[in-house]
């Protein structure tokens, strides 16, 4: 699907194919693919990934192109639906911008490039201006997603000091993959920005040091979040880990005592059950009686010992 813009006089405007400065590529088919190729002569591997949570950002020049002096931005934006998971959430943005004319790629479920002309459409004056702001955008995004991740780091911090129930073991599992993926995108993605702010060329044309400064604190701010929040993550899935091995403890202490009182009237069952004679009680009438007594005396009285000793104490 193609969407066309016209920038010029310091706007923005929806415009058509035969007045148009800016292309916008929301997931097309091969056969759009293969025309968009054809028609400015781009590389055939330059949008292999472009659908794919794993896709590469980078930076890069593409040469032998029907462009004026062009040069490719990837990067990764960071949907809001929190139901779907995170492959899903996660959706590359290309930007080629070459002089006269900016083509940008989205996948289908993008909403990136209307939120972008909603929100900063007034600001939009320069391709330089579509770019940053969008970058900066997609951070905002993660910082978003990050903070709805907090809460349920929250959550499950809470669950492991009570319970150690599948579900809950689940949900981490489930919160430790998500952060892997932010993770990785983002370290991938660092480099990639930094590259771009590092380009003087695209810093002359932007003119807008305000913008850069915002667009260094939220990538710093992102960077610092989900390295905290990956510590916890650890930190609570040893919690889990402790708590398991303490309950497991509590049983095995329960059932060790269970089996020494109930070891006690045994013993005492089976010295008493040996056919060897001489022991008391063998011609007395109660004797049965007095046996089952004793048995059942020492078990309570080993059943009392055991529920008050502390096994925390090595002496």
């Amino acid at each position: 699907m193609y969407s066309y813009y016209k920038i010029e006089q310091n706007q923005i405007r929806e415009s058509s194919e035969e007045d148009y400065n800016w292309l916008v590529v929301k997931h097309g088919n091969e056969e759009e693919k293969k025309e968009l190729l054809t028609l400015f002569d781009l590389p055939e591997d330059i949008f292999i990934g472009s659908d794919e949570p794993e896709e590469v950002s980078r930076l890069e020049h593409l040469r032998d192109t029907k462009l004026n002096n062009p040069f490719l931005y990837t990067l990764i934006d960071l949907s809001s639906n929190h139901q779907e998971r995170i492959e899903k959430r996660l959706e590359p943005v290309t930007f080629i911008l070459s002089k006269g004319l900016m083509i940008t790629y989205v996948s289908r479920e993008s909403n990136l490039v209307e939120r972008l002309i909603e929100k900063h459409g007034n600001e939009l004056r320069h391709f330089e201006d579509i770019i940053a702001f969008a970058t900066l955008m997609i951070y905002t995004h993660f910082i978003n997603g990050l903070k709805e991740i907090k809460k349920q780091i929250d959550q499950l911090d809470a669950a492991a000091r009570k319970t150690t129930e599948n579900n809950e073991l689940f949900n981490l599992a489930d919160t430790e993959r998500d952060m892997v993926y932010l993770d990785h995108t983002l370290k991938d993605q660092n480099l990639t920005v930094n590259h771009l702010m590092e380009r003087k060329e695209f810093l002359d044309k932007l003119d807008n040091e305000s913008l850069v400064y915002d667009i260094k604190l939220r990538q710093k701010f992102a960077n610092k979040l989900v390295t905290i929040y990956r510590d916890l993550l650890e930190t609570i899935g040893g919690l889990f880990s402790d708590m398991m091995d303490n309950n497991l403890n509590h049983l095995m202490k329960y059932l060790d005592s269970a089996a020494l009182v109930v070891a006690v009237p045994s013993l005492i069952a089976g010295l008493w059950g040996i056919n060897t004679g001489g022991l008391p009680g063998k011609d007395n009438t109660i004797g049965t009686i007095l046996v089952f007594g004793l048995a059942v005396l020492l078990g309570i009285l080993t059943a009392v010992y055991l529920s008050k000793k502390d096994f925390s104490k090595t002496k």
